[in-house]
């Protein structure tokens, strides 16, 4: 069956240079999302684990249930809040909070230009006075930048309206005796453009190995963690002028040697893949198969998720969320 690698030595290298940004690794927040960004959400968080990070971001509480163990601080970002001391869950709009149960550990998020979600800036105020009446137990406050990749000056407006977000979340917190243990903001691409500025980074994409920052920055020497491979499933020659696959669209030119390989669009690739990382695809890719010239027992898909998605006109995040959870994932 197909198979993804995962490598440590490249994950610890890139939670090397991730740590010198941020001044340590307790200062980094690892975002385990969504499968962790498909690389597998337990094998990634064993490696974390054991690399020393203590702090982890995940979207739902079945992905928080499975790595519970795995960290000390768990921040769920899109699910409906419960009371239990294991997990803090983002609160991303005012009504939620009527619905969140009392002594449920949460943290505010403000909106302060991503008009996405979040509590706006004139409701700090009664969001604060709400947490301290219903019982509710503020572990920290946060907000994301909407441009933190790119060359202009937009994540300094944002930053500037954070700093303005922070004051008065303290003013509100001191005036109803709420503690607050810490703030954090920035992302991936914030981080390495400006070294760490709150408590922690949330690091997703960068743990990964890529970054996609507008090429005018400086690039990290980040290396790619995952990699697919795929295993033969039929070797055939082919005549001169069969064809190949739905609708025949490969038609060989000379007499070739040609192997069936078990990864397809039902596995996470795109149907529009028309090369390997070293060999062209001839025909379609089906649901679940590939052909390709040649008869190696196994070949690497692809190893460089930004230079695959690049070439099909999209980013690293979208090829790598893609990719099915029940593909085997290996450490290498």
């Amino acid at each position: 069956m197909a198979y993804i690698k995962l490598d440590k030595q490249a994950l610890f290298h890139n939670l090397n240079l991730i740590a010198q940004k941020a001044g340590s690794k307790e200062r980094i927040a690892a975002v385990l999302k969504d499968n962790a960004y498909g690389h597998g959400l337990e094998p990634m968080a064993r490696m974390l684990q054991e690399y020393g990070i203590t702090k982890a971001v995940v979207r739902t509480k079945a992905e928080a249930s499975k790595i519970k163990d795995c960290f000390a601080y768990i921040l769920v970002l899109a699910d409906e809040p419960e009371s239990d001391p294991k997990l803090t869950f983002a609160i991303n709009d005012l009504e939620q909070l009527q619905h969140t149960p009392k002594g449920s550990r949460i943290e505010l998020k403000i909106d302060t230009g991503m008009h996405r979600n979040g509590i706006t800036m004139d409701q700090i105020e009664e969001a604060i006075q709400y947490i301290a009446t219903k019982g509710l137990v503020l572990k920290g406050v946060f907000t994301h930048f909407r441009s933190a990749d790119v060359l202009s000056s937009e994540l300094f407006w944002q930053e500037r309206e954070w700093q303005e977000a922070k004051e008065r979340i303290k003013q509100a917190c001191q005036k109803y005796h709420i503690p607050l243990s810490h703030f954090h903001s920035q992302n991936s691409a914030a981080l390495f453009r400006e070294g760490l500025k709150d408590n922690f980074a949330r690091v997703g994409i960068a743990m990964y190995g890529y970054l996609e920052m507008d090429e005018v920055y400086e690039q990290p020497p980040l290396k790619p963690v995952l990699s697919l491979w795929a295993k033969r499933i039929a070797t055939r020659r082919l005549q001169k002028g069969q064809r190949v696959g739905y609708g025949g669209d490969f038609e060989a030119s000379w007499p070739m040697v040609v192997s069936t390989y078990d990864v397809g669009y039902g596995d996470g690739i795109f149907r529009s893949m028309r090369y390997t990382k070293d060999k062209e695809i001839l025909g379609r890719v089906s649901m679940d198969s590939i052909v390709v010239e040649g008869e190696e027992e196994e070949i690497c898909i692809f190893d460089d998720a930004k230079e695959l998605a690049h070439s099909l006109g999209t980013i690293s995040y979208e090829a790598l969320v893609k990719l099915s959870p029940f593909i085997s994932r290996i450490l290498s």
